[in-house]
């Protein structure tokens, strides 16, 4: 079986579902039979979040994550641009931190004094280098082995996991899901474990596609959406769905900025309310 059924909404466990589209996902480039070519979207009547009727199993990861796209693992023709690319969103991150902890706390940090970061689903390091380069103590985790080994060979800290089976550490400043709460079955569960991980006044910073953009509705208008036929991705979230789910996860939003990485994203920080 290389999928599992939703049987209710993943964020309000309704079962007022209706389908909402199906897409080819053949034209994917980590697709390869034996999986299925179409995805199935639903949506919620309750709380109108949209998302697929299923979600992978282990053998169907196995399959799925046998397969890796180039900009999913570190590599030295990239380091810089990504660099740079990341560049805005740690200070934009390490100026929201310093407005509770002071800027000589955050930016002039040494040793063990370093605030930690953490990174799920690192893909090809980015995020981890440049926030390590801007002194934060910096490490993540990833699914994909290969990725694993190649930023532990350049000297940062990684493990090889999925997020729910990373050890729940309660000493974190930042969280980061950079293009991974959509990957996850049931981003509830997500975002509890990243309050219970992230000390007083934490900061959790998300960025995924944003259904509520004028590309979007573009896209919808031309039939030209890439995302619905994404194989990664279990949920296309509304910005105002998202701010929801975070305030009822015990998070405030603190900033909203616009992605300069993928079309039509998102980037939310939100701070842990105590």
């Amino acid at each position: 079986m290389l999928t599992i059924p939703f049987t209710a909404c993943p964020l309000c466990a309704s079962v007022e579902l209706t389908e909402h589209k199906v897409a080819d996902a053949s034209a994917h480039p980590l697709y390869q039979p034996p999986l299925p070519a179409t995805v199935r979207w639903l949506r919620c009547g309750d709380c109108a979040h949209v998302f697929t009727d299923r979600y992978w199993s282990a053998e169907g990861e196995k399959i799925l994550f046998s397969k890796s796209l180039p900009y999913q693992l570190p590599d030295t023709s990239q380091s810089e641009q990504v660099r740079k690319t990341w560049a805005s969103t740690v200070r934009n991150v390490a100026d929201r931190l310093s407005e509770m902890r002071g800027r000589e706390a955050v930016f002039g940090a040494r040793g063990a004094q370093r605030p930690r970061w953490f990174d799920v689903g690192f893909g090809n390091g980015g995020l981890v280098m440049t926030a390590a380069e801007f002194g934060f103590a910096a490490s993540g985790a990833d699914v994909r082995a290969e990725a694993v080994q190649r930023l532990l060979a350049l000297g940062y800290d990684a493990v090889c996991s999925a997020f729910d089976r990373v050890p729940a550490a309660t000493d974190l400043s930042v969280l980061s899901m950079a293009d991974v709460l959509e990957h996850m079955p049931y981003p509830r569960d997500a975002l509890k474990k990243a309050h219970a991980m992230l000390q007083a006044g934490g900061l959790l910073y998300l960025s995924f596609p944003n259904s509520e953009t004028a590309t979007w509705r573009l896209w919808e208008q031309s039939n030209t959406n890439p995302y619905w036929g994404e194989l990664e991705h279990y949920h296309n979230f509304s910005r105002e769905r998202l701010i929801a789910l975070l305030d009822e996860s015990g998070f405030a939003v603190v900033d909203y900025d616009v992605s300069v990485r993928y079309y039509s994203c998102m980037e939310i920080i939100a701070r842990k309310r105590d």
